[in-house]
């Protein structure tokens, strides 16, 4: 993660006096209260843009040693959006091309709208300044993952605005300890990476990635690293 001067440097650190400390804490405070604003809405406009159905787009998915090449079409059906063209750069067979849709349905029914967008996943109440510089800003937040939510305090978070644009450029959540997210399932391990970009005037993703370590069964050990690039996007015409 790109990371900026802390607010708090060494020197100011090294400070004993009183006025020092108290001089130091009041800045931190008006940065906050100026910055937090602006990342409220930048939530607000990643919401506000929804690449199924605003956005063509091209995903390339890294999955268990495979490289997946799938188109999003939002003039399809809501099932049939997403299409499977490669996987290793050789077109599916008819067992894949179905295997896939089959995930794409249980994927889509399960998204819960009370549940799901970036205003849900970071909690605007918990958002904390923890240093920031000329060009970016960076808070931590208490997540919200549907998944985990049993497990929110064991997760740590971050926001990184870029302070030009005010516009998000990653959102990050981490696992500080081993958590159960299922019976016989333990997340020794688990990582979150978004990252955005702007893209013909919006601020669209470019990348997710997630790692998760551990073990299902109380066994069997996997280690499984996803990550997915997003290009090619194409604004839906009126």
């Amino acid at each position: 993660m790109q990371s900026g001067k802390p607010l708090s440097s060494f020197k100011t650190c090294v400070c004993l006096t009183l006025g020092c400390l108290v001089l130091g804490q009041a800045h931190t405070q008006a940065d906050e209260s100026t910055v937090i604003p602006v990342m409220v809405e930048a939530l607000a406009r990643l919401d506000a843009t929804d690449i199924d159905t605003d956005w063509y787009f091209t995903m390339e998915v890294e999955e268990e040693g495979e490289i997946l090449v799938i188109q999003s079409d939002p003039k399809r059906d809501k099932y049939d959006q997403r299409q499977l063209l490669t996987v290793d750069g050789i077109a599916p067979d008819p067992s894949r091309q179905k295997a896939f849709r089959e995930s794409e349905v249980e994927r889509i029914d399960d998204i819960d709208p009370e549940a799901s967008g970036y205003q849900y996943m970071v909690d605007a109440q918990t958002l904390r300044l923890l240093e920031q510089d000329d060009a970016v800003a960076i808070a931590a937040f208490k997540p919200r993952i549907k998944a985990l939510q049993e497990h929110a305090d064991s997760l740590s978070a971050t926001l990184q605005l870029n302070l030009h644009s005010g516009e998000i450029e990653e959102i990050e959540i981490v696992s500080r300890e081993p958590l159960s997210p299922a019976f016989s399932v333990t997340l020794d391990a688990y990582r979150l990476t978004l990252t955005f970009k702007p893209e013909q005037g919006a601020n669209l993703l470019h990348k997710l990635e997630s790692h998760a370590v551990g073990k299902a069964g109380f066994i069997k050990s996997f280690d499984a690293l996803v990550v997915a690039d997003f290009r090619d996007y194409k604004r839906v015409q009126p």
